[in-house]
């Protein structure tokens, strides 16, 4: 009995320029909007009685739609992609803590969390 083995060539071509594509870009948009939710729910707010910048960092969460060169045999090619980022001018503060605020890492635990929801 002959043993057929299958073989795959793969259109690497074909499969970059569906990475181009619109459509892969709105579904990282569609994931980083479910990301955006998640962070908000997990930024911190402070009193606003005594905190000038009370909400201003859970509102200030935007997704933003990206291109980026990523390298592929030797030379980068742009892929569509879409980035979860906040505008906050103390949103460094919050993520990464300094003497006064705490490290609250929003965006670290989102991503966290969305890696823990996916794993598969």
């Amino acid at each position: 009995m002959t043993q057929f083995r299958s073989t795959y060539t793969g259109n690497f071509r074909g499969m970059g320029r569906l990475l181009q594509r619109p459509a892969v870009q709105l579904a990282c948009r569609k994931v980083a909007v479910k990301m955006q939710a998640t962070a908000e729910a997990m930024s911190p707010v402070g009193n606003p009685t005594n905190d000038h910048h009370s909400g201003k960092y859970r509102s200030s969460f935007v997704v933003v739609p990206i291109e980026k060169n990523v390298p592929f045999r030797g030379r980068p090619h742009l892929r569509a992609g879409a980035r979860l980022m906040n505008t906050a001018p103390h949103s460094r503060h919050v993520e990464y803590g300094n003497g006064e605020t705490p490290r609250y890492a929003v965006l670290s635990k989102t991503i966290d969390a969305f890696k823990a929801a996916h794993h598969g």
